[in-house]
């Protein structure tokens, strides 16, 4: 995670470089829309929007990944449970068969 997010800032910090450096005024045209902006806006804007559909879209990865493991970390509660039964279980066992055995 820690190299995620370094590597998240150099990137930022090479396309803020990159932007600032292309300030240059330009027409935007689309579809029926035109409006000048400076090219370091548009390329700022481009990252974020792009960084917020990759966000948008790992979602449900996410979610898939965050409930196989709440299922797993439930399914080894359930067999600790049983297991801490089985040792019970053994540990009377043998302490019973044991007093049965000292009495003869």
């Amino acid at each position: 995670m820690e190299l995620y997010l370094i590597l998240a800032a150099i990137l930022g910090i090479f396309v803020a470089i990159f932007a600032i450096q292309n300030a240059v005024a330009v027409t935007v045209k689309f579809l029926i829309w035109e409006f000048q902006s400076s090219l370091a806006v548009l390329i700022i804007i481009s990252m974020l929007a792009g960084m917020l559909l990759v966000f948008l879209l790992s979602i449900p990865g996410r979610i898939k990944r965050r409930k196989e493991l709440y299922d797993k970390q439930k399914k080894i509660r359930e067999l600790e449970r049983r297991l801490a039964e089985l040792e019970a279980q053994k540990s009377a066992s043998q302490t019973s068969s044991q007093e049965g055995g000292d009495e003869k």
